[in-house]
């Protein structure tokens, strides 16, 4: 970041009177975010000006980190610094890292087939096979319920029933 920039985003950080919005951070992605007190309001609001023209058709959750989400939302009172985004950022390469790998794992051991897996998971006791299954049925097993419909005359009583009653 050069001097100027650097020198413009401390003067947006500081907290004068006259100032609506007080910078709050930085993310990697060079989106800026703002937080506003408001004098009615209980909390401060808070909102984030993108370094690109997002169309709001294009919006999804991923634009913005996850540490800035929990501190737009209030969840978090200080927000992240970027050593934190740097950490996460490294955390979700290894994450990607140590996916392939299983997935490049499993496919040679698909391509190997059932019989060379690892002599480890020979030496393991296998579970006992489950008991055969009886031939006995439960009680209710062979229920089919059938179609009910009324006949005429119940149907009759039903209706003179409810006249009487109102």
């Amino acid at each position: 970041m050069g001097a100027i920039r650097q020198a413009y985003m401390m003067w947006k950080a500081l907290r004068l009177p006259w100032r609506r919005d007080v910078l709050a951070g930085v993310d990697l992605d060079g989106n800026l975010y703002f937080e506003r007190s408001v004098r009615s309001a209980q909390r401060t609001r808070r909102h984030v000006v993108y370094k690109k023209n997002i169309n709001v058709a294009e919006y999804n959750d991923q634009i913005i980190p996850i540490q800035w989400q929990a501190w737009m939302r209030h969840t978090r009172s200080q927000p992240p610094t970027i050593q934190e985004l740097l950490h996460d950022v490294e955390r979700r390469r290894r994450l990607a890292e140590n996916v392939h790998r299983l997935a490049t794992k499993g496919m040679s051991r698909a391509v190997a087939g059932p019989e060379a897996v690892d002599t480890a998971q020979n030496s393991r006791s296998q579970p006992p096979p489950p008991p055969p299954a009886s031939k006995t049925s439960a009680p209710g097993e062979s229920f089919e319920p059938e179609g009910w419909k009324p006949d005429s005359a119940n149907r009759a009583n039903t209706r003179s029933n409810k006249k009487d009653n109102n």
